[in-house]
């Protein structure tokens, strides 16, 4: 049992050791002209870490588009073709790093083949490719690791508009910030440029733009994210000019796209809202659940201490799904053995 249980821990990837702290999470991302998405990676650590791994992908789903189906909320029309032009580097740092920073004026690229003191490893899986960096790190230290690298042909063209529909998998670090900066190829002003953000709920999205007030790109910020990041946007035909080899539809997409859009935010409105109603209907079952435990003292049954063992249980794991976060719900299960642990020591 010992050794299933060991041989299963094994399976289980370690992203960093418990005593590391992911600072920054910066991730540049750059439309190109021939439609692919240029993106540099800067992930600052705090502490003493040898392994760091990086799940990186180019396809949101594991299926190939048949050129004919076509799915505007989830399609294989929206993966990119490969995972290209990796480069990687680790190096020390003050922490001072930001979008304005040329990172690659200041370090050394690791060499996969060169299996020295510091070194990275490629392993593609099904969605694109695990990068693992061997890099010593010491716990007073903060270091930066740097991922480059280029998603081939990921931009849809449509008859209307030309789409990006992108999700940046395994943010999975709990990062303080987490910083997304999505850059067009050429300043516009036209209203084919659209953008949709999906991740947590605390994310925050602006329109970057330049002296002229036209608009060039995104940035978005996530304060602990632990979980994927999807952007979607619509860009003006003429900025993509090489489109060759993009996957190509007959669709006037537009439209479809943003009725698709506008109902995901109309759910997660009427989520929001519903979590709000759940949320103090929680609060309040908790304070009727606390009042109501005295009549523990006057019954004395042992099936109604389970029954409401359980029930303070059941409002404690609504506080955990519903992700409430009210931290003195969970002691309200202790109410009903507080109240017996009394009557115990009364009867002696």
């Amino acid at each position: 049992m010992k050794k299933i249980l060991l041989f299963l821990l094994l399976l289980i990837p370690t992203v960093v050791n418990a005593d590391v702290k992911v600072l920054t999470h910066l991730i540049d991302a750059e439309i190109e002209i021939a439609g692919a998405l240029k993106v540099k990676e800067t992930i600052i650590i705090e502490g003493d870490n040898k392994l760091f791994s990086r799940n990186l992908n180019y396809k949101m789903i594991d299926e190939v588009w048949n050129k004919k189906d076509l799915n505007f909320e989830s399609s294989p029309i929206y993966n990119g073709y490969s995972l290209e032009n990796i480069k990687v580097s680790a190096f020390k740092t003050n922490g001072e790093i930001d979008f304005n920073h040329e990172v690659k004026s200041f370090f050394n690229e690791l060499d996969p083949t060169k299996r020295s003191e510091n070194y990275f490893t490629r392993v593609n899986n099904k969605l694109g490719a695990n990068i693992n960096i061997n890099y010593d790190t010491s716990k007073n230290d903060k270091t930066a690791y740097y991922i480059e690298y280029l998603v081939t042909n990921v931009i849809v063209s449509h008859n209307d508009v030309n789409e990006l529909n992108f999700t940046f998998k395994n943010l999975n670090y709990n990062a303080d910030n987490t910083l997304i900066r999505v850059i067009i190829p050429y300043p516009t002003n036209s209203d084919l440029f659209r953008v949709w953000l999906h991740g947590p709920s605390n994310g925050e999205l602006n329109y970057l733009v330049t002296e002229n007030k036209e608009k060039i790109g995104i940035i978005s910020f996530f304060p602990n994210i632990n979980s994927s990041v999807n952007i979607r946007l619509t860009i003006p035909k003429e900025q993509v000019g090489i489109d060759i080899y993009l996957n190509k539809t007959k669709a006037d997409a537009l439209n479809k796209i943003k009725q698709i859009e506008n109902a995901k935010l109309d759910q997660q409105d009427f989520n929001s809202k519903s979590l709000i109603i759940i949320k103090y209907v929680v609060i309040v079952l908790s304070i009727i659940y606390v009042i109501s435990s005295l009549i523990l003292f006057k019954y004395n049954f042992k099936s109604l201490n389970i029954l409401y063992l359980v029930l303070g249980i059941i409002i404690a794991i609504f506080n955990f799904i519903f992700k409430i976060h009210i931290i003195y719900i969970y002691f309200i299960i202790f109410v009903p053995l507080i109240i017996l642990l009394i009557k115990k020591l009364n009867k002696k």
